[in-house]
């Protein structure tokens, strides 16, 4: 699920739904759609809003988002110096796993399109596979995270979003099933699949509970491992 109403999205932020409506109206949240009198927004841009009140302060940059992702996935980010990964490793170890998604949420800029089933089949080799479109991986099937997904998640570079889209025919609809995450920074990609961590994030993102708790719990643990590494 994309989408919620503005009722879920207040009990979420802790207001009321008529202030949900105006956070709306001055571009703070953004609609998907509207269903009569019921105004529809995405989920994304609520938790996002929830995560910038609980951890007020400046993003990190995509270069030092993918770093802290990486690092935290087990591999070496080669693009920073040797202080700047000591000085990340000991700020990752003094936060939790909320304030990392808030940390990295400007590690791509999300997109929705909406495509037949064969261009979402053929489009998961095209991209890196991410939050729920990854899950078939043994470690979230032990979390029984088993479903299969009706659409595709995943990340890609951003010289290439308009040539994918084009190629697969994808219609933009902030409804759609097809997600595309665009990124600047390709060095993460190593091998051309997704930081572990980064998956995990984004699963913390989803509507699905049992998929939000996993990618939660993640990162809790990923978090938990950093702190006995590099002593």
């Amino acid at each position: 699920m994309s989408e919620m109403t503005t009722a879920q999205a207040a009990e979420l932020l802790e207001v009321t739904p008529r202030q949900v409506a105006r956070m709306a109206s001055a571009g703070q949240l953004d609609v998907v759609r509207r269903v009569g009198r019921t105004l529809l927004v995405d989920a994304s841009s609520v938790h996002r809003l929830v995560r910038q009140r609980r951890h007020p302060g400046r993003i990190w940059t995509q270069r030092m988002a993918w770093a802290a992702l990486t690092l935290l996935s087990g591999s070496d980010p080669a693009w920073v110096s040797p202080a700047e990964r000591t000085r990340l490793t000991h700020r990752l170890r003094r936060m939790d796993a909320d304030e990392l998604a808030h940390l990295t949420d400007n590690r791509a800029t999300t997109h929705r399109f909406r495509g037949d089933p064969v261009a979402v089949h053929n489009l998961r080799a095209d991209v890196a596979l991410t939050g729920a479109s990854a899950t078939r991986h043994p470690y979230w099937q032990r979390l029984e995270l088993t479903s299969e997904t009706t659409g595709v998640d995943g990340y890609v570079p951003a010289t290439e979003l308009a040539a994918l889209v084009d190629h697969f025919d994808l219609i933009p609809d902030p409804a759609g099933e097809i997600v595309l995450r665009a990124t600047t920074f390709e060095e993460a990609f190593v091998g051309g699949g997704a930081p572990w961590a980064a998956v995990a994030v984004d699963l913390t993102e989803s509507l699905n509970t049992r998929e939000h708790r996993a990618g939660h719990h993640e990162l809790t643990t990923l978090l938990e491992g950093i702190h006995h590494r590099d002593r």
